[in-house]
């Protein structure tokens, strides 16, 4: 990756050149923050069809009590409206699941890319292996003793 504006080779993607201090924008960061934002969206969005399909739901059941309709008239309306609210938040859920899983295979910003130069990349740190056996101690273990005839 390079600065657009000073040419700079960038080992890893920055907001900011290094080197000129121009503002670098990159198509994964603003995927990443309209997915975010659309997610944003969608929460707010399930959470008032919580809201207004309960007060529904239930303000219509008190309405119907109240003007003393049939039982099975307020029957029939409670199961209608709690299977359309039931469907209705179900998509709701699978709409934020799917923008989840999408953000997940969206690649982080911060982490490293593969280079477009033919330079090396980064150093990668490694865990450290321990103290390392003595090659004659390891060898001397396995030798059986020679027979004296």
């Amino acid at each position: 990756m390079f600065c657009p504006s000073c040419g700079m080779a960038l080992a890893q993607q920055m907001k900011y050149c290094n080197r000129c201090g121009t503002h670098i924008t990159t198509k994964e960061v603003d995927v990443i923050q309209i997915i975010e934002k659309r997610m944003d969206s969608e929460m707010e969005g399930l959470f008032w069809i919580t809201v207004f399909g309960l007060a529904l739901i239930l303000g219509g059941m008190a309405l119907m009590k109240k003007l003393q309709l049939s039982e099975g008239l307020i029957i029939a309306y409670m199961i209608l409206s709690a299977v359309a609210f039931m469907a209705y938040f179900a998509l709701g859920v699978w709409q934020v699941r799917r923008l989840a899983g999408s953000l997940k295979q969206t690649p982080d910003p911060d982490v490293l890319t593969t280079p477009d130069t033919n330079e090396l990349g980064p150093a990668k740190i490694r865990p450290s292996l321990g103290t390392a056996l003595s090659v004659t101690e390891h060898t001397t273990r396995t030798l059986e003793p020679i027979p004296k005839n």
